[in-house]
């Protein structure tokens, strides 16, 4: 009997860009009731042990692919059913055979591209993410609310404003911005609201953010630890990184990115997005978004 098929090819990317692969598969294959060949996570990568990066981006050993079709069967299918492509799954007709969807990541505009197909869809998604991930590298709750700040520095560029306002993203934010951007969130919401620091860099990078009151570094964990946590925060403040992008879609996370960094718009209700590069106050209507985000993150902690 025929079957049909998705896998996401996630390619040697980082942890954030192969996620949206996978993340398309898992909405299609809902969608068309097709069952989904689990991602191959064991990439061996050399680049972040020669850059001497804090995360090695050794996957395979954070996820279990519970719930995909795996191995034998996955080679299997993958070396003998007809495969297609995902831009051409709508027009693939019936051959009385297995058929293999795939989905892959693009080098440039993965996101402006794809994302479209998953959005509306992060608890869906945050919940098959949280399925797959081996059980010890899921956070804790939260005993209260916090504001996340991520830091992205590792192999991003040097910050250059003629390429940030050309919408090019991977620049590393000056870290006066993300002071400023904590300092004005404060003091719209009149409390200084604890604050969580990720970053793939050293505290000598961090320490005007760090010296800030009230805020202190993540605790050393894996990448989908810190993506997780992340998205049970009250507001993300972070850098134009598709990291915290799916932080923010996971837990409809209101976000603050610098301007034109934002990559594309995570959270259903656009209210729950903004800009900030420092001369403006933030928006009311946003401030009323991370208020509310506060006090039911209030809400689930009293519960836990």
């Amino acid at each position: 009997m025929a079957h049909l098929y998705g896998y996401p090819d996630i390619g040697r990317f980082g942890l954030g860009h192969s996620m949206l692969a996978w993340a398309r598969c898992e909405i299609w294959c809902r969608k068309n009731n097709a069952q989904m060949l689990g991602p191959r996570w064991f990439r061996p990568r050399i680049g972040p042990y020669l850059r001497r990066e804090r995360d090695k981006r050794e996957y395979f050993r954070l996820f279990n692919n519970k719930g995909y079709v795996g191995e034998p069967w996955r080679t299997v299918l993958l070396a003998t059913a007809r495969k297609v492509s995902a831009e051409a799954a709508p027009s693939i007709a019936h051959d009385g055979g297995n058929t293999v969807v795939v989905f892959k990541n693009t080098v440039a505009s993965n996101f402006e591209k794809h994302f479209h197909e998953v959005r509306g869809n992060g608890p869906v998604l945050y919940d098959a993410f949280r399925r797959i991930t081996r059980k010890k590298y899921l956070p804790e709750d939260p005993a209260s609310p916090f504001l996340a700040i991520h830091v992205r520095l590792g192999d991003f560029s040097r910050f250059d404003v003629n390429q940030v306002e050309a919408k090019t993203h991977n620049q590393r934010l000056p870290i006066e911005w993300y002071c400023d951007s904590l300092v004005a969130l404060r003091e719209a919401l009149g409390t200084s609201m604890p604050a969580r620091v990720f970053s793939d860099g050293d505290d000598a990078d961090l320490v005007p953010l760090l010296g800030l009151p009230n805020i202190r570094r993540a605790n050393d964990a894996e990448s989908v630890t810190h993506m997780l946590e992340m998205a049970q925060a009250s507001v993300i403040i972070g850098a134009g990184s598709n990291f915290n992008l799916w932080a923010a879609f996971f837990g409809q996370v209101p976000r603050i990115t610098y301007p034109n960094q934002a990559i594309v718009a995570v959270n259903d209700d656009p209210a729950r997005e903004t800009s900030f590069r420092g001369e403006a106050p933030l928006p009311d209507v946003f401030i009323k978004q991370v208020r509310t985000q506060f006090t039911n993150r209030e809400k689930q902690g009293e519960l836990t």
